[in-house]
This record gives structure tokens, C-alpha cells and sequence, in this order.
């Protein structure tokens, strides 16, 4: 490995472990089986609020939330569509009314979120960063 890009991977590194005192990253994860190396935020938010069911690839999503009283949930919302969580439970109240879709299965922790996302090829979560490991793939 070249030296440049040793101490690039440190810095980087470094400045992950800074940021990640107050509130560990949150990064979306899929199951590894589910082909998909990346995805953008838009993707992101249409699988998430039910706009999309399939992967590129033609795997039907399974998104997995967090319960509502986890500190993660309304950081992941905040920071994915700068929503507080009662306009994203409106949401999902209007869609459950109108009979057009149903919200995401929810976990009680980030290691019900993993289990989730590992029992189904679409399973796709968020969780903190540190949490991730080679079953899942880091998308977004």
C-alpha cells in the first residue's frame, strides 16, 4: 500500500473516530447476498418511504426501522430528509389510511435491525457504523 494513500486511510480513520465521540455515524447497510454495492440518498428515501420495493436488480427491499422511542430513528430521519418524526409517523398515518402501503418492520435495537437485514436478501437498515461488519454492506 502506498504510503500516501497508509496515511490518508489513518487521517480518515482518525477524523471517523473524532466525529464519532459525541454520536457514532449512522450508515445505511444491506444484506451483503443483495448485489448492491451503493446507493444515493434519493434511493435512500424512496426505499425507505415505501416509493420504491425493488433494487436495480429486481431483489425486493426489505427496509427495517428502528422503534420510534430510539434515539437513532430521529437521527436518522433528521438527517436523511431534515424531518422531525412525528411529520415521518404522519406519513406513514396517511399512507396506512389511504391502504396504499405499509410502513417498515420496526427493531427494538440495532441488533434486532441486523437480524432483520441478514434474514432477507432485500433487507436493508440503518445502523451506527461501528455496528456494521462483513455480513452487511455500508451503501450510504
Amino acid at each position: 500500500m502506498p504510503i500516501r494513500r497508509l496515511i490518508l486511510l489513518c487521517l480518515t480513520t482518525w477524523l471517523l473516530m473524532l466525529a464519532g465521540a459525541a454520536h457514532a455515524q449512522l450508515v445505511v447497510v444491506v444484506n451483503a447476498r443483495s448485489g448492491v454495492a451503493a446507493m444515493s440518498r434519493n434511493e435512500v428515501i424512496n426505499v425507505f418511504f415505501g416509493r420504491t420495493r425493488q433494487f436495480f436488480n429486481g431483489v425486493e427491499t426489505q427496509p427495517v426501522d428502528m422503534a420510534d422511542s430510539h434515539p437513532d430513528r430521529a437521527r436518522f430521519y433528521s438527517a436523511l430528509v431534515g424531518k422531525e418524526l412525528s411529520e415521518v409517523n404522519a406519513y406513514w398515518s396517511r399512507q396506512l389510511f389511504s391502504g396504499r402501503q405499509q410502513p417498515p418492520v420496526k427493531a427494538a435495537s440495532p441488533e434486532d435491525v441486523m437480524k432483520l437485514v441478514l434474514s432477507q436478501p432485500g433487507g436493508i437498515g440503518f445502523i451506527e457504523l461501528t455496528k456494521a461488519d462483513a455480513r452487511v454492506r455500508v451503501v450510504y
